[in-house]
């Protein structure tokens, strides 16, 4: 099905809301507030405020209240002066710093008469805040820029105070949930990968001006359904006048320490980044542009294997952005961007033994587009609204694609003399004692062997890679908001809001060619005929491989009342959502036993949470009980979003089938072996969605003008997992007392049958599947004009018998959220040793970074991090005999989750950047990282399979020391 229709659908909803209504609260702002008193402490209403920016394209003014209260919402992050003015009072002005969804707070004190007055100290959000109970932070551009991280989105990550450093290339860290369970927003748009809840987008981080993260304690405000944390940012702008930078950072590949284990680490590569911005204003104090473009390059010289020279590696990206802010009048503000990235892999790693032409490589695109507004009303409301795009088309094919002509009749003859481009061919090896075998594989062996010892050898493969795998995911989403104040001595600020959004996903995977070739050589038959040659490819019987369609469609509706009496904050709010599951292959007919029949490429409602089901509480108080200084406690429910059912469960999952064809002797096809594949699942009727409950408390101090803390302690429950699991497993599996000994679907067999085809396996809630997590946490931040530091420890506890990031033997990927190895089959259910520590769990985490500006116009910073080690257990299939026939160790829990655990890791980064001074306006730095200074490669992620070689290993490594070296010219 064809997504743009849907799409441009949604969009015509959206802007007739926005258009109907009023703006919302712009979600990619943060806002300035504050009280204006005399010097002698009475409140003074009726001062005018006004703010400038050269981020800002027209000043933005308001008037303070009764109370003497003040704010400004919707200004983009950024420097403001603000000028505070009463005729009769001295004129105020002093320096704010806005950051992305937090609150500024700036008070002024006006005295009589006099000359206009500066304020030296410049107000700047902190882990204070007064009137929230929410644990937020943020990181400006200056402050990232001082820091020692990488050059994509995700490396901002190891920046989140109280969050796990991991080196997941795909999944996210565990906070407080799993690595599926976080929201990643990138310049307010979900970015998240669709059906997955990981972060498998690639933006990069170089155009962000602000970077912000809700960790706990949300508020009914943004559509926070986050199982873990939530983070967003906020893209660079143009200003009132032109600016520009150039800059190319590399780093060789002798610029990285080699892994201590010998084996080819992915830094073991020449890297290079090449980045250019232009900003500037295009109608004087109206209109403003930002452009920018972003070139990583990445290649290796392949070493040479049994078959002689391998190509060379090779990924380029090329990464377009170009955004616009307008302001028509000063109450209005209008942002619209759109960024496009193409990256290209070719000739990824190679096998010892696989020749030059099985290369893989990989094409991905990436399209993120945002319209925004906001509009103040007056000093009292606001308006605003937000669409949002996301694409994320993907496709992992062969450096070389076959030509081979593809057919399933009977007596198709296969081509013997050019087998190598046909599809990938595994080269058969000699078996001792099979004489006539042998005997018919040495004519391949030489024609396609590697050579050693001057003979040809067995055992390699050559030919091309197997599979073109298509997957494109997609997001349209639009939200419309209005925030009101009312009141003066009690304050309820009032926000409504209303999301809507459509994930969906089109996947296609098809062969190469005849895919995978094998030579039995008449070792093994078909019905009593030997086979001699076996090509397994994935096609329809009756055609070509057709696209698997999957939709998730989910609205919002959130209201929330701050109610501010005295130094007293009170948050009520409420989040109702509305998911409905899509998959493929069935049609609505109420008429049957099952309300469906078949009909393979038909969109079917597959199963739908009403509003009812997801009523989302957000409720705290927050005491400032001298004015500042704050205790804070919250409670909070949330219902995760992320689910990979309508592609997991859907019923054309089987159309796309596998096929087995043998060949004779002579290449002559005789027989074809369709594999059946997974098909499609029911689900158990009126189930509660997976539930999220937290409880907060808290409290937060200004130790002095510098130097703020909080202590805070949290707990997490998390409940009413789904899964697939076998239909009868509460009935064959021995679960223990309390679990129903009964059917999941009494009559699924007969619903089968009616249906014609379907899985014996069902979606249901896990009786008693559970994660707990309980934190307590001490953070701290110390600003000056020269220093920034974040330090913070946190203590933790992450268990349960639930573990989403331990579901498979390779868990960094886009592991189906719902249909995993949990609760598939004897041993695996939640009752069989899956109660302990859960992966995620790090008992102990301290975290340290900052910066500090040298005398010589230069800055060096550090990060450093220190945690527990990653829980792991042995797996085998030995204990569960009496359940299973399997031999496969996989997810088999033969002790407790968690028994054992890997060593704990340490690791310290460094960045200097020196600032060069020119004669003219051009501006020059010279930026040096160095990662991992102490080459820690402490090992984890343990193979944990007991009939393995390598049980008790560990199969990954933290990365090695390594140093990158960057240019830039500012102008």
């Amino acid at each position: 099905m064809d997504p743009a229709p849907v799409r441009r659908a949604l969009c015509v909803v959206v802007v007739s809301l926005a258009i109907s209504a009023i703006p919302v609260y712009a979600q990619q702002t943060g806002s300035i507030s504050g009280k204006v008193t005399a010097t002698d402490g009475a409140l003074l209403p009726g001062v005018s405020v006004v703010a400038k920016s050269d981020i800002l394209p027209a000043p933005r003014e308001t008037v303070s209240g009764p109370e003497g209260a003040y704010r400004l919402p919707a200004l983009p992050p950024g420097t403001y002066t603000l000028t505070f003015a009463l005729s009769g009072m001295q004129t105020v002005t002093r320096q704010a710093q806005v950051q992305l969804a937090q609150d500024t707070i700036a008070d002024a004190v006006l005295g009589v008469g006099g000359v206009t007055e500066a304020v030296t100290v410049t107000a700047q959000a902190s882990v204070v805040n007064p009137e929230s109970a929410a644990i937020t932070n943020g990181l400006t551009n200056k402050q990232i820029s001082s820091l020692p991280v990488g050059q994509e989105y995700r490396d901002l990550i190891k920046l989140i105070p109280g969050v796990q450093y991991t080196q997941d290339t795909t999944r996210g860290p565990s906070a407080g949930g799993s690595g599926q369970d976080n929201v990643y927003r990138f310049d307010g748009v979900n970015v998240t990968l669709p059906l997955f809840g990981t972060l498998s987008a690639e933006p990069a981080s170089y155009d962000i001006a602000d970077f912000s993260v809700v960790k706990g304690g949300a508020r009914a405000v943004d559509f926070d359904r986050s199982g873990g944390f939530s983070v967003d940012s906020v893209s660079r702008s143009g200003t009132s006048r032109y600016a520009g930078q150039v800059s190319y950072q590399f780093q060789s590949n002798g610029m990285a320490a080699k892994l201590n284990d010998g084996s080819p680490s992915r830094y073991s590569l020449n890297r290079g980044w090449t980045t250019a911005s232009l900003g500037g204003p295009i109608v004087k104090d109206r209109l403003f542009f930002y452009g920018s473009y972003y070139r990583p390059h990445n290649s290796r010289d392949n070493r040479a294997n049994l078959y002689g020279d391998l190509p060379k590696y090779e990924s380029t990206r090329n990464e377009g952005f170009g955004k616009v802010t307008y302001t028509p009048t000063s109450s209005v503000l209008v942002n619209v961007s759109y960024r496009q990235s193409h990256r290209l892999d070719k000739s990824d790693l190679f096998a010892s033994d696989s020749s030059s032409t099985t290369g893989t490589g990989n094409e991905a695109r990436q399209k993120i587009a945002i319209g925004e507004a906001s509009w103040v009303i007056s000093a009292r409301s606001l308006l605003s609204f937000k669409y949002t795009h996301f694409a994320n088309p993907t496709q992992g094919r062969p450096d070389n694609v076959s030509n081979a002509t593809i057919s399933t009749g009977i007596g198709t003859q296969l081509p013997l003399s050019s087998l190598d481009t046909l599809g990938l061919v595994s080269v058969p090896a000699p078996i001792s004692g099979a004489n006539a075998y042998n005997a018919f594989i040495q004519p391949l062996i030489n024609q396609y062997g590697y050579t050693q010892n001057g003979a040809k050898v067995g055992g390699g493969t050559v030919g091309y890679g197997t599979t073109f795998d298509k997957d494109d995911f997609f997001r349209d989403s639009g939200q419309v908001a209005y925030n009101i104040t009312l009141g003066s001595v009690v304050r309820h600020d009032l926000h409504v809001g209303y999301q809507r959004y459509v994930d969906s996903e089109d996947l296609t995977r098809s062969s190469n060619g005849w895919g995978l070739i094998t030579v039995p050589g008449g070792r093994l038959n078909f019905n009593g005929t030997p086979i001699y040659y076996e090509a397994t490819f994935q096609q329809q019987t009756t055609g070509a491989v057709p696209t698997i369609h999957s939709e998730y469609h989910s609205q919002s509706i959130e209201v929330n009342d701050a109610i501010t009496w005295n130094n007293w904050t009170f948050n009520v709010g409420l989040l109702a959502s509305n998911d409905t599951l899509y998959g493929q292959g069935l049609k609505v007919d109420s008429a049957t036993l099952s309300g469906y029949v078949l009909s393979p490429g038909t969109k079917y409602t597959m199963y739908d949470v009403p509003f009812k089901k997801m009523l989302q509480p957000r409720i705290s108080a927050t005491w400032a009980y001298n004015g500042h200084d704050t205790v804070y406690g919250s409670y909070a429910t949330y219902n995760p979003a992320a689910s990979s059912l309508p592609r997991a469960a859907s019923w054309d999952r089987n159309i796309a089938t596998t096929i087995n064809a043998y060949f004779d002797a002579s290449g002559k096809l005789f027989a074809i072996d369709p594999v059946k594949s997974s098909s499609g699942k029911l689900f158990v009727l009126n189930m509660t969605p997976r539930t999220v409950r937290e409880y907060l408390i808290g409290t937060a101090r200004q130790l002095n003008e510098h130097w703020t803390a909080r202590l805070y302690g949290r707990y997490r429950k998390g409940s009413h997992f789904w899964e697939d699991t076998n239909n009868n497993a509460r009935v064959v599996y021995d679960p223990p007392p309390g679990i129903p000994q009964t059917l999941y679907i009494p009559n699924l067999d007969a619903q089968r049958a009616q249906i014609g085809s379907g899985s014996s396996y069902v979606i249901t809630e896990l009786d008693g599947a559970f994660t707990k997590y309980y934190e307590v946490s001490l953070e701290t931040e110390y600003r000056t004009n020269k220093v920034y530091l974040n330090a913070g420890y946190t203590w933790s506890h992450y268990y349960g018998n639930f573990d989403q990031d331990n579901s498979t033997t390779g868990n960094d990927a886009n592991i189906f959220i719902g249909s995993s190895f949990i609760a598939d089959d004897g041993g695996r259910q939640i009752w069989n040793n899956r109660y302990g520590d859960l992966r995620g769990d790090r008992p102990n985490l301290l975290k340290i970074y900052g910066y500090y500006a040298l005398d010589w116009n230069a800055t060096a910073g550090a990060y450093f991090v220190a945690q527990s080690g990653q829980p792991w257990e042995m797996w085998s299939y030995e204990p569960y005999r009496a359940f299973t026939t399997s031999t496969s160790d996989t997810s088999r829990y033969a002790e407790p989750a968690g028994s054992r655990r890997s060593p704990a890791h340490a690791q310290l980064d460094l960045n200097y950047t020196q600032n060069i001074r020119t004669a003219s306006r051009l501006g020059v730095q010279i930026v040096g990282d160095l990662f991992n200074v102490f080459n820690s490669q402490t090992g984890y992620n343990y193979n944990p399979a007991v009939h393995s070689s390598t049980f008790g290993q560990p199969r990954s490594y933290y990365d090695p020391r390594r140093f990158q070296l960057m240019l830039r010219v500012q102008f």
